[in-house]
């Protein structure tokens, strides 16, 4: 259900607009923001910096899902147009518009532009749900066993950069005596990987938000890392402030077959709590991969990848 209504939603709610006789609601605090550090358009968000604002009904903060995403269209002047459920469209249509009665009936929230593109994903409804999926039967890869429902998780167990040269070279380090051996210039463990001393591996994660769907559907990848960040990891493996760390800047190491050469692509490490591995965000680029890690991936094409890789 898509907005007729040609004005924007913020020029009733909340929204202090030239002319405008009646009295601006007051906004919720913006719930990606610990503290109002708004500077003209933009806000401060902990997960996605310095962006723009954007408005939304408060039924699409949070992590909701699948409640239906209405706005009127983008624009290079506004690329995030206020945006309202289904439920509250309903209170739109009936009242003709947003009239006095119906702001009164619905209430709006403020967002920095990357939480709204993710209420966005979350609250769209795809042809195809997720739930669409639970019916699917497959055998794991891992334990042998045969699972129902979406298949989410898809991983490597190495970079792609470790070869049979390099799994030699580790399995002679493995034969030495532990009293005599020296630190290994190539090993290959479940998280880390160096080879020759010269290039370094993280594993870890990229989330890509599933379209209606507040879960997300998970790559196990490589990324390379600094030789100082590489150290820093390792040193502080079991160290609860390593979360603290900034973000690790990588390019990733895995190639994925389900997309167009996938190698090198520009992404930063986001270091987790001792036992959970990074999370990798990806920047902007037209690869199709990044496209899916900012825009969403569909129950369709997680299908797609199912039917790819699994019996």
């Amino acid at each position: 259900m898509r907005p007729t209504e040609s004005k924007d939603l913020r020029l009733h709610f909340g929204r202090t607009i030239a002319g405008d006789a009646n009295p601006p609601i007051a906004l919720t605090p913006p719930p990606c923001s610990r503290e109002d550090t708004r500077v003209a358009d933009t806000i401060h968000c902990d997960t996605h910096g310095e962006t723009n604002q954007a408005f939304v009904c408060t039924h699409l903060a949070g992590e909701t899902s699948g409640l239906g995403f209405n706005r009127n269209d983008p624009d290079a002047e506004n690329p995030t147009p206020d945006a309202w459920c289904d439920n509250c469209e309903i209170i739109r249509t009936v009242h003709g518009g947003w009239t006095d009665e119906a702001q009164k009936l619905s209430k709006i929230v403020l967002l920095c532009a990357g939480c709204y593109e993710r209420a966005r994903i979350r609250n769209t409804r795809p042809s195809v749900t997720l739930d669409d999926l639970a019916g699917l039967r497959w055998k794991c890869g891992s334990c042998d066993e045969w699972h129902t429902g979406p298949a989410l998780d898809f991983g490597y167990s190495a970079p792609y950069y470790w070869g049979k040269d390099e799994e030699k070279a580790s399995r002679w380090t493995n034969l030495i005596p532990r009293a005599i051996k020296k630190p290994s210039k190539t090993f290959l463990d479940l998280d880390y990987c160096a080879i020759n001393d010269e290039s370094f591996f993280v594993r870890g994660l990229i989330h890509l938000p599933i379209i209606g769907a507040a879960e997300t559907f998970r790559w196990g990848v490589w990324g390379s890392l600094s030789r100082k960040n590489f150290e820093t990891l390792l040193a502080s493996d079991g160290d609860s402030e390593r979360v603290d760390q900034p973000p690790m800047f990588s390019w990733l190491s895995t190639q994925i077959p389900e997309y167009p050469d996938s190698l090198n692509l520009r992404m930063y490490a986001h270091i987790q709590e001792p036992g959970s591995r990074p999370h990798f965000r990806l920047e902007p680029s037209e690869h199709p991969l990044a496209q899916e890690y900012h825009h969403g991936i569909s129950p369709e094409r997680i299908t797609e990848i199912m039917f790819r890789r699994l019996p």
